[in-house]
């Protein structure tokens, strides 16, 4: 199970940091194409590089997510919670690049994208607190 569970979060952040690169390369390839200013690239780039930066800090340091002043998170918790980041931080990441690949393409984007993103992540929210809330009712239970 636990080598299952490495490479599956090593799966998911490859994939992600394969997205970032294939955003940024984007985003050059825009530059270029239509002849935008450095700020264009820049109010483009940042963005996603600041997401992506604080996606990780939040991997490294789960209990941010409870406030600074929290007690470290343990066990199963951190898992979870590790894993609910790093799973948001994908869909997120590939959710600014799938437009941008369509734009590349000369495909227009239905309007329920953006939903349908929305509803992964929120699913993936519910998902991995109703384990915590289970794993922390068993461990109360003992």
């Amino acid at each position: 199970m636990k080598k299952e569970s490495e490479l599956f979060e090593i799966v998911i952040e490859t994939v992600t940091a394969l997205a970032i690169l294939i955003y940024i390369g984007l985003q050059i390839y825009y530059a270029h194409t239509y002849e935008s200013s450095i700020t264009v690239v820049v109010y483009h780039f940042l963005p996603v590089l600041f997401l992506y930066i604080g996606m990780t800090i939040l991997q490294i340091f789960p209990e941010y997510l409870n406030g600074i002043k929290s007690e470290p998170l343990k066990g199963m918790v951190r898992v979870y919670a590790v894993r609910m980041v790093r799973i948001n931080k994908m869909f997120l990441i590939i959710g600014m690049l799938l437009p941008s690949v369509a734009d590349a393409l000369g495909i227009r984007m239905n309007p329920a994208y953006s939903l349908l993103l929305m509803g992964c992540v929120l699913g993936t929210i519910v998902y991995y607190l109703y384990k915590i809330y289970q794993y922390n009712k068993k461990q109360g239970g003992k």
